[in-house]
Parts: C-alpha cells; structure tokens; sequence
C-alpha cells in the first residue's frame, strides 16, 4: 500500500508540474514587431513583420486602436509580413493583436512617421463642360426652373492597398466631393482635404447628377463611369493648373495643384 501510495503522489507531481510548465508556455506567449522602415512618404509600400514565440493562430491589425480594423484567422506559422502605405501626413500607430493555439493573445504597436516626400497637393477641380450640360436631367422641374439642370457631384478613385494581410492593390474610391446643386460655379476648393498623392499614380475622375443624395445619372455617358487622368506629363513644367479634355463625351475639367518644393 504504501509503495502504491508512493506511486500516486509521484503521478500527481510530474502531472501538475507538466500542467504547470505548459500554462507557463502558454502565458508567455509575445509577438515582436519588424517594421521595414518607420519614416515613409506619401503613397510609400513598406512592411512590418510579426515574429511570434509560438504559431500564430489569429491576427488583428488596426490603425484606430481597434475601433476598425481588419481580423483574420489562417496559418501564419510563427512568422508573418503584413503591407502597408498612407496617402495622409503625420504620425500613425499600428496596433497589432495576435493569439496563438492556446487562446492567449499578445499585443503591440509600431509608430509610423508619414511626410509628403515629393507628392502633390489637390486644391481644387473645376468643370468647364460634361455629357448633356444644361439640359434637363430633373424632369419634374420645367425648363425654365434652374432645379432642372444637374446637382454635381464629382469622385476620384486610385489604387489602394485593400488589406495588411494580403499585398493586393485595387481601384477604390479616395476622395467624394460636396454637391454643387443646379451646376452653380461647378468649382470646388479642395485645399482643406489634404488631397496629397504620388504624381506618377494615376487616377480615375467620375462625375455624377446627384438625385436624393444618391448617383442618378452618369455625365460621362458611361461605360466607362470615369475617365484616367495623370499627373507624370507635368513632372518637369509643374502648371498649378492642368486641364484635361475628353472631346468624345463634351468633358473638360481643371485640376488645381500645389507641388512639392
């Protein structure tokens, strides 16, 4: 009895210091944080590698503490690269969570510095014409009403990075304007919006009649809804005005824009 007793206490031991040596594994879990560079200009790709202690089962990535952010859970083994860029200046913190087989989660943050390298300022957009300018596109007015003539609303999308987890660019909206109502001046000042941008990235311009404060008709007599404009022809000459004109749909517009120094 007394050895069977012996025996049983041995057991007990070796089981709750093996429970005990894997809880402290499990508690001790921690993430390190490589960023590829801290200090980027506008539009500039860089990269922060996540190195874990133990596979990494789920991973957060915010830039708002969390109050958005895009949350995955795949094999990421013990080592993972996520994607980056910003097209706004200043300071930005990246939170990032991970939690590993056990459910238990670390947490830790990078700060980025963003300065406008070589990149241009949007200040302002002006229409000269579009596709049916002054004619009715509220036929509930008459004629004679100036509500009858289009409420403007133009857009401009670029390539934007989708997800930190997945290096994939693709066109998105980067910038809606205010609604000029009736075709009014048609101009818009933008200098407030921090419109800062890649001069070698294109963009898409979109100009839309705004019914009910959604999209009613297309003024670029779509397909295609936008047309591409580009900024790269203006690198040496730098106009703070460029026009652009699309003859086939009646479309010309001016970008007003500021360069770097």
């Amino acid at each position: 009895m007394r050895n069977e007793s012996l025996f049983v206490l041995l057991f007990l031991i070796i089981g709750c210091s093996s429970d005990s040596n894997e809880n402290e594994n499990s508690n001790t879990f921690s993430i390190n944080l490589t960023p590829s560079t801290t200090n980027v200009v506008v539009d500039q790709a860089f990269t922060i590698t996540v190195s874990a202690s133990e596979e990494i089962k789920e991973l957060w990535v915010s830039i708002d503490n969390f109050a958005t952010g895009g949350y995955a859970q795949r094999q990421f083994g013990t080592s993972y690269t996520l994607n980056f860029n910003f097209d706004t200046l200043g300071q930005k913190t990246i939170s990032i969570r991970a939690r590993n087989q056990n459910n238990v989660v670390s947490e830790k943050q990078v700060v980025i510095t963003v300065s406008r390298g070589n990149a241009l300022k949007i200040n302002g957009v002006q229409v000269i014409s579009f596709y049916g300018i002054n004619t009715t596109y509220d036929p509930e007015f008459p004629a004679t009403n100036p509500n009858h003539l289009a409420d403007l609303r133009f857009g401009l999308s670029k390539n934007k990075l989708g997800n930190p987890l997945d290096n994939i660019y693709s066109p998105a909206y980067w910038y809606l304007s205010s609604v000029i109502e009736n075709q009014g001046s048609m101009i818009w000042d933008c200098s407030n919006d921090n419109l800062y941008l890649n001069p070698n990235a294109p963009l898409k311009f979109g100009l839309v009649d705004i019914d009910n404060g959604i999209a009613g008709a297309d003024l670029l007599n779509g397909p295609p809804d936008y047309r591409e404009i580009s900024f790269s022809n203006y690198l040496v000459t730098k106009p703070t005005t460029i026009t652009y004109i699309f003859p086939e749909i009646n479309l010309e517009f001016k970008v007003f824009v500021e360069w770097a120094n």
